[in-house]
Parts: C-alpha cells; structure tokens; sequence
C-alpha cells in the first residue's frame, strides 16, 4: 500500500491523523479496516520497523544525524504505526537535550511507553 493509498483509506474510514496521535490513528485503523487492508499496511509497517532498529543502532553508537534520517524517512512510508517512529524521535530529542521537542514527538506517538517518557521530562 502506497503512502497516497493510505491517506485515501484513512479518508475512507474518516480518520482524520492530524487531529489523532498516532497510536489513535493505529488503534482505528485496525477496527476498521478490512483484514486485506490491514495485511497492506502491516507489509510497510514491517519495513518502517527495520529503519526502526537501523535507527536506534545509530542512536546508540551516537550518530544522531543519521538515526534522525533513518527516522524520517520511516516516516514517509506512511501513518500506519508511526507511534513507534515518533518515540524513538521522543528519544533522539531528550538524548540530544531538546525537552521540549523531545515532549512534541512523544505526544504525537500517544503510545503508553511515550506517554511515560513524556511525564518524566517534567
């Protein structure tokens, strides 16, 4: 499923991602998508996982340039699973010093694990 196709499904469905964090959006899309769409957006979502890894690897070696590249890119695939994505830019952020940006993606992801991260930043 291309990117485009996933905005059109996520029209279909009325979810609207810019309002949503991006667990939400995830948490809708598989209520309501058909288990064809969801095997689709599953497919990229286990590619996005691998620029996951790539980037936290670079994370740990301190590369931050290139994990934030590998994490931007994931981001590109599409919506599907970006709580996982905008975590570990929660962790790029806070590991670079940047609280308040590093609060800005840990609120878009609305995963339990950001949502934790983000009370400690305060």
């Amino acid at each position: 499923m291309t990117p485009r196709q996933e905005r059109e499904l996520l029209e279909k469905y009325g979810i609207d991602a810019e309002k949503l964090s991006a667990e939400e959006v995830t948490q809708l899309l598989r209520k309501r998508a058909t288990k064809q769409e969801l095997e689709a957006l599953k497919k990229r979502y286990a590619k996005k996982m691998s620029y996951c890894a790539q980037a936290e690897q670079a994370m740990a070696q301190g590369n931050f340039r290139r994990a934030q590249e590998l994490l931007e890119y994931a981001l590109s695939l599409g919506i599907y699973g970006n709580e996982a994505v905008y975590n570990l830019l929660g962790d790029l952020y806070a590991k670079k010093g940047e609280k308040q940006k590093a609060a800005e993606y840990y609120r878009k992801s609305g995963s339990t694990d950001s949502l934790k991260k983000l009370r400690s930043l305060h």
